[in-house]
């Protein structure tokens, strides 16, 4: 895993364990601190898991061992065994509500976001097109969803505003001009950045991919004006210039008509904030009686 993943969610993991313990588990206070166990993930339902890595940080904090017996992207079906924990009991029980809040959450984003990107590569209008996440992502834990899109094959798009520049309505209702605005900013940024451009129309479309946008995105716009706009940005012999980008309306009942369309990425909010969690349980073993 990059180091730097695991600098970021250690901390925000950390402060997930002291929001759940503010000073100990009183339910736990009965189980002699040297008493020791182990515990297993079950999934009592079909996905693809994520949140592994974020499970083994989770329980290094509280001193106990992860096993993976599945690895992040698997598939996993009804009654399967996803990993082991050893360590403590007390320690094993305090952390287990975070661990499986985020092996629940984030395996379900990896799962929507499989189920999508299957039905994209399954119309095969553009062999390149990919589902993507956005910035509507749950509040300190976006990393973590972005890295779950990833595993479920998406794209993550960008992670933070400075990742690159997108230029919206409400830019273009300061701006005035598309074609003014898109030269300031090319004129502005630097070199490594490109320029992304929400637009509603054909027109706007060219418009923009004339004026310099790397990236084009089709905002709300009815199916068959995206297919025109695709077909107007390659008669102008613009296409291979810019990477095209629909939004809007995107749900599992429509995706297939994205896709269609021939776009190069289809962005959405519903792979990170309505995928289902994926349900699954932790057993600790039965304590054997003394013989």
């Amino acid at each position: 895993m990059d180091p730097s993943y695991l600098l970021i969610i250690e901390p925000k993991i950390k402060e997930f364990l002291l929001e759940d313990v503010h000073f100990e588990d009183i339910s736990t206070a009965l189980i002699p601190e040297n008493a020791m166990g182990k515990a297993t993930f079950i999934s009592k339902g079909k996905g693809i898991i994520c949140g592994l890595v974020e499970v083994e940080i989770t329980y290094k904090l509280v001193g106990c061992q992860v096993t993976r017996i599945k690895k992040d992207g698997d598939a996993v079906d009804k009654g399967e065994a996803i990993a082991e924990v050893a360590g403590p009991v007390r320690a094993i029980l305090l952390a287990e509500r975070t661990a499986l809040n985020l092996l629940m959450h984030l395996s379900g984003v990896a799962t929507k976001t499989r189920e999508f990107q299957a039905i994209i590569d399954k119309e095969r209008a553009n062999p390149r097109c990919k589902i993507a996440a956005t910035r509507k992502t749950m509040p300190g834990i976006r990393a973590m969803e972005k890295r779950a899109v990833a595993i479920g094959g998406g794209d993550t798009h960008r992670w933070c505003l400075d990742d690159m520049v997108l230029l919206k309505d409400n830019h273009l209702a300061f701006f005035g001009s598309l074609e003014g605005m898109i030269q300031q900013y090319k004129q502005a940024s630097s070199f490594t950045k490109k320029i992304e451009v929400e637009v509603t129309s054909v027109a706007d479309a060219i418009k923009a991919a004339r004026a310099g946008a790397d990236i084009v995105m089709l905002d709300n716009m009815p199916f068959d004006e995206m297919k025109r706009s695709i077909d107007a940005l390659e008669k102008e012999r613009l296409r291979d210039k810019v990477i095209v980008e629909s939004s809007g309306n995107v749900d599992i009942s429509t995706i297939a008509q994205h896709a269609r369309t021939g776009v190069d990425l289809i962005s959405t909010s519903v792979i990170t904030l309505r995928g289902n969690p994926l349900d699954i349980s932790l057993e600790l073993a039965a304590k054997q009686p003394r013989s």
